[in-house]
């Protein structure tokens, strides 16, 4: 059966696989596409996801760019890490348009008009858009059959401060709405995407596909392992795919959001622990199978064109 989903993110390179392998993967109908301000500014991330598709030969798959800045900040807080164009230069042509609707609008309409528990939303950005769907619809995000997030630091140090996760850091707020809102996540913080790591010679295997996704995959990838050599956001649309490359557990998780410096840190405390100020609302991932994760993330990409 078909996993309707809807994918947010801010491409970025480990974005621009994640998406990849979900354009790749019959198991999923993409509904849509949204972009939010993160790794680059959002008129650049919502143009990097239309150029993923269209390599991937998705043009069925429409792309709406959503929230320019944080809630609490007057702009982005972006990086530096995936260069200025985000894909670290791999010169990818773009053949469409953005569709015109605001990406909050096509996600809270999209989760209403459909069954309620019949659409996963994949999260792998700040959570800016989910949040403002949830503030201006309270309850949209429970209708999702299931929400998974890149984002957090539970049982590790951050990569952006020595507390805070990128995504999470980026719009603190929006992370903490988004744990709120009534939904289980899934969440896959730096505490598994850190043992996710990719080597010199599994990213020279893509020239071998001898293809334009492959190719460019390649062209990314190697800009991007000096700095941060880890599948980041691949882990969830890979979770969908073969969960079992995955473990870990129920937590209550809270996220620090008021200006200081634990600003976008996550506190965890695990369910087995007596004094918890909340009942559960994530599954916290730890572990992952690098080996299969890597098989199954070049299988699924060299199956593009």
């Amino acid at each position: 059966m078909l996993i309707p989903l809807i994918i947010d993110c801010d491409p970025g390179i480990d974005d621009a696989l994640a998406l990849l392998i979900a354009a790749a993967s019959p198991e999923f109908q993409i509904l849509g596409v949204t972009a939010v301000a993160g790794n680059r500014p959002v008129d650049i991330t919502a143009l990097n996801a239309c150029r993923i598709l269209d390599a991937a030969s998705r043009e069925d798959i429409p792309v709406y760019s959503g929230c320019p800045r944080p809630l609490t900040y007057p702009q982005a807080r972006c990086n530096s890490v995936h260069g200025e164009d985000g894909l670290g230069g791999a010169q990818i042509p773009i053949r469409r348009n953005v569709a015109p609707a605001h990406a909050t609008q096509f996600m809270v309409e999209t989760l209403r008009n459909a069954p309620a528990g019949s659409i996963t939303v994949v999260a792998v950005g700040p959570l800016t858009n989910l949040a403002v769907a949830e503030i201006m619809h309270p309850g949209i995000l429970r209708r999702a059959r299931s929400l998974l997030v890149m984002g957090g630091a539970a049982f590790c140090p951050g990569n952006i401060t020595p507390s805070a996760e990128f995504n999470f850091y980026a719009d603190p707020l929006a992370a903490h709405i988004v744990m709120h809102a009534g939904i289980e996540v899934k969440l896959f913080g730096l505490d598994v995407t850190s043992k996710a790591i990719m080597s010199t010679e599994w990213i020279a295997s893509f020239e071998e596909l001898h293809s334009t996704c492959g190719t460019a995959a390649r062209t990314m990838l190697c800009a991007y392992a000096n700095r941060d050599p880890l599948l980041h956001d691949a882990c969830p649309v890979a979770y969908l795919l073969d969960p079992a490359i995955f473990s870990g557990e129920s937590c209550s998780v809270e996220v620090s959001w008021q200006n200081g410096p634990s600003e976008g840190h996550t506190t965890v405390w695990r369910s087995n622990r007596r004094t918890k100020p909340f009942p559960a609302n994530a599954i916290v991932f730890t572990d992952v199978d690098s080996i299969r994760l890597l098989s199954l993330v070049r299988q699924r990409i060299a199956q593009l064109p």
